[in-house]
């Protein structure tokens, strides 16, 4: 997850790529040694200029003996995504065009066909489909992998050039090849204006009401003040539970999910950060949370991840919601963007996010306390669980599971 107030540094751009690879082998080496000595790069240690010095006579050979003339630029861009790749992959080079759209995604609007991706074990993967998209309405779930855009092996992609290649202008088609339980698909899809809304509300009667947050971009906190407060001004007295319902919401905004966190509690913990130094960063109540009595329950499955999982934990830890549905995606870091000259930008990962009981939430997901799953759904409704042949569609399983947190959201009113 980006955590938008993290601090921006600007560095110099790379030299041009008018000299030859050997001159600009040369200026590289002396940019990165002035890196090197710079206050917060001291703990490199001095194998890094031995290393250099053999990154320097590969490209020296490359110049002088490859097979084709190369491409300059292609191969410094693909020596930093190299490195990159080292690291995790929420740590990426963003050329400017791929940062420009990156940056779109916390306003809520832009072009596509609707799906939030990662890479998990080197597998370009859906995080989740966003509701009401075509990637929504084409059945694409959590957890399928992306083999190829267009024809296009996603291996050795990066994660913007991923996202790049399946924006592009309205009522063009998109076509994805996906991986799922053994099998592959192939889906085609038409692009258009991707309008994410936040929030929904629903009154589902007799005091209950279910709030469901599809993203956590800029503003979605004071939506959801907004419509709770209107329904207890109009229903004075009568808010007996909410459902707050995060399925299939892919993260967003650190801040935003801290305030909605801290409008449901009373005090604690809502999520810790470490990052490099081990110090502890935290973020806790405020002590005034306005519904910090009214009974909850929250769902996730999963499609959430980051600023759901921060959520998740926050309410679960503090035994201030019973959280239920499917385990959760699992992306539980923090990046940050460093400008570059040229508009382009590197996203880095900083921090680990932690749940107010000091569990790690990247790579591990929440597990809810109560499984609505598959095997549930059939319990419920007397299916012999040998029963291959069941099919649920999407719609079904929701309301199974929306049903299930009502009534337990009940009994826990009562």
């Amino acid at each position: 997850m980006f955590e938008r107030n993290a601090p921006r540094v600007e560095y110099p751009h790379h030299a041009g790529y008018g000299i030859s690879m050997l001159k600009k082998t040369t200026v590289f080496l002396f940019v990165v040694c002035l890196f090197i000595n710079m206050p917060f790069a001291r703990a490199l240690s001095d194998k890094v200029y031995k290393e250099l010095s053999i990154f320097s006579r590969v490209l020296e050979i490359v110049d002088k003996m490859y097979v084709e003339p190369v491409d300059e630029k292609a191969i410094i861009k693909g020596s930093i995504d190299g490195m990159l790749a080292t690291l995790d992959p929420h740590t990426v080079y963003l050329p400017a065009k791929i940062y420009k759209n990156f940056s779109s995604d916390t306003k809520g609007r832009f072009g596509g066909v609707g799906i939030e991706v990662s890479v998990r074990d080197g597998v370009l993967t859906i995080i989740s489909p966003l509701r009401d998209t075509p990637a929504w309405a084409a059945g694409i779930k959590a957890n399928d992998r992306i083999l190829a855009i267009d024809g296009k092996s996603t291996k050795d992609m990066t994660l913007g050039e991923a996202v790049l290649m399946m924006r592009g202008p309205i009522g063009k088609k998109l076509a994805l090849t996906l991986w799922r339980q053994g099998k592959t698909k192939e889906v085609t899809l038409e692009r258009e204006v991707i309008n994410v809304p936040g929030m929904e509300f629903k009154d589902l009667g007799e005091g209950y009401v279910m709030v469901r947050v599809t993203t956590f971009q800029e503003g979605v906190s004071k939506k959801v003040k907004k419509e709770i407060e209107r329904f207890r001004k109009e229903n004075p007295d009568q808010l007996k539970g909410i459902i707050l319902d995060l399925r299939d919401n892919p993260g967003g905004l650190l801040n935003e999910a801290v305030k909605i966190s801290d409008y449901f509690l009373e005090k604690g913990v809502i999520v810790s950060t470490k990052g490099r130094d081990k110090k502890r960063t935290v973020n806790e109540a405020h002590g005034a949370g306005a519904l910090s009595k009214v009974p909850m329950v929250m769902l996730i499955n999963g499609g959430s991840a980051s600023a759901s999982e921060i959520v998740a934990g926050a309410l679960g830890d503090n035994n201030r919601a019973k959280l239920m549905g499917t385990k959760s995606f699992g992306k539980g870091s923090v990046q940050t963007v460093v400008n570059l000259d040229g508009g382009d930008a590197v996203k880095i990962t900083i921090a680990y996010y932690y749940t107010p009981k000091d569990k790690l939430i990247d790579g591990k997901g929440i597990t809810p306390d109560i499984i609505l799953d598959q095997k549930a759904y059939k319990k419920k409704n007397k299916i012999k669980t040998d029963d291959k042949d069941l099919k649920l569609t999407r719609d079904e399983y929701d309301k199974f599971q929306e049903e299930e947190a009502l009534a337990y959201l009940k009994k826990m009113a009562h």
